[in-house]
């Protein structure tokens, strides 16, 4: 049977290497895929389904996010229930671009 030679692109490698995730803060990169986080989300949501921001404003929106409300690069517990809030998607962004620009 005859062979056929693949094309060799450069920008593709062969076996390229798995790429590092630095760590946030003070937890490990795969900390938000660990099953004590995933419970605990799971609970959050179970026992607050709804979105915090949007119920503040008369809005029942479903949350579909678990946010710490002290990022955990300032200190804040990773996984205290009571530093946690559900969050639908637009809020969860909101909030996370306001921290960013805060510093």
């Amino acid at each position: 049977m005859p062979t056929v030679n693949k094309p060799e692109w450069p920008w593709i490698k062969a076996n390229p290497k798995p790429t590092y995730q630095a760590p946030k803060g003070n937890i490990p990169a795969n900390f938000y895929r660990m099953a004590p986080w995933r419970k605990l989300r799971a609970r959050v949501l179970e026992n607050s389904p709804l979105c915090v921001h949007c119920l503040e404003k008369n809005r029942l929106t479903p949350a579909q996010m678990v946010d710490h409300i002290k990022p955990i690069r300032l200190g804040g517990e990773p996984l205290d229930e009571t530093n946690l809030m559900p969050l639908c998607n637009h809020c969860h962004q909101v909030k996370r671009g306001k921290e960013r620009h805060q510093g």
